[in-house]
């Protein structure tokens, strides 16, 4: 049952299973851990393509993806470049109080997944970058999924050390923020050698089992031959893709741009295979039942958002935001590499 209000109350998202999908770090494989959930549950006919959601609501990249193809293809409501758009010079200019504050841009956030959960039966929450991407506007991943209200799933990398390490500090981060973090799921794991899939499976289990039981692993995924090279040039949301005075992007996710055959065949091979590796219905089963935040911890981010609103309504007496171009002209004069 939809429920409003803060700590302990679940987010009015009219009945949908709203879950947000984070990695330990970029280039993980967090949209297409999306893509595959979403082609599970549209092939199991969970859901109907009127029925599901997808939105990425803070990005760094607002070039076409695999996922905005997917979705554009199969009928599937989506929201690719959400409100929260990470340009060149943004952040500066968050800190001198010339963009929304923390609370208005989070707030931003919830309208626009209330907005695309009507009438669905699944919402996926596509993250950005590692957890804490964004947390110098106070926007971050965790920042969203507590004022969202909603679980997380992290996708997680090769190896063992690594990987429990990486993990553990990514969970602590979202329980900062009173965020409940299902478990994860083990991307692009070699099929060979020492940290072979088989191998560390045994490992990762047996970790998990002893010292974290709560967290589960809801599946293992090996690298996939039809990727292997399809992501030579990853899209880049680094400062050189988004450097003061570089060409614009002409054609955007948003924009109405489908997959062409080779794509769809290796979207296929994803949906294919993450059908084979991932538990879903435990997934949509813990996502759905998933307990809210504790009322401390939600307590504790609501103040939080509010102490970084006002400072930014105090310290700066602005008539108006600054629009990306006056801030992306302003860091060109600064000689600025972006970011």
């Amino acid at each position: 049952e939809a429920r409003s209000g803060k700590g302990g109350a679940r987010a009015p998202f009219s009945g949908a299973t709203v879950i947000m999908i984070s990695g330990d770090r970029s280039q993980v494989g967090k949209s297409s851990i999306c893509l595959g959930l979403l082609g599970s549950i549209l092939d199991a006919k969970k859901a109907k393509p009127a029925e599901i959601g997808y939105i990425k609501p803070a990005t760094q990249c607002e070039k076409p993806t695999l996922i905005s193809k997917f979705c554009r293809t199969r009928g599937i409501a989506s929201v690719p470049i959400g409100p929260i758009v990470y340009f060149s010079g943004y952040t500066r200019s968050f800190l001198e109080g010339k963009q929304l504050s923390s609370k208005a841009a989070l707030d931003k956030v919830y309208d626009a997944v209330c907005k695309l959960a009507r009438g669905k039966k699944f919402v996926i929450v596509d993250g950005v970058g590692y957890p804490a991407v964004g947390s110098i506007c106070g926007t971050s991943n965790a920042q969203m999924a507590a004022r969202l209200n909603i679980p997380v799933l992290l996708v997680g990398k090769k190896g063992v050390g690594d990987a429990v390490d990486s993990t553990n500090l990514n969970v602590a981060f979202f329980e900062k923020y009173g965020v409940r973090v299902l478990g994860s799921i083990f991307n692009k794991l070699p099929n060979e050698g020492y940290y072979s899939l088989d191998k560390i499976k045994v490992s990762l289990e047996s970790y998990f089992r002893q010292y974290d039981p709560s967290h589960q692993l809801y599946g293992f995924i090996p690298e996939i031959q039809e990727l292997v090279g399809a992501n030579k040039e990853p899209t880049k949301p680094s400062s050189e893709e988004r450097a003061p005075g570089s060409n614009p992007v002409k054609v955007k996710a948003s924009d109405d741009v489908r997959m062409n055959r080779d794509e769809s065949s290796i979207a296929d091979a994803l949906i294919k295979m993450f059908a084979k590796c991932v538990n879903v219905d435990s997934l949509l089963k813990d996502a759905a039942s998933a307990v809210a935040p504790m009322e401390e911890k939600a307590d504790q981010t609501n103040a939080e958002a509010q102490r970084k609103a006002e400072y930014n309504a105090e310290s700066y007496s602005l008539e108006e935001i600054l629009s990306r171009d006056e801030v992306e002209a302003e860091a060109i004069c600064q000689g600025g590499p972006g970011g």
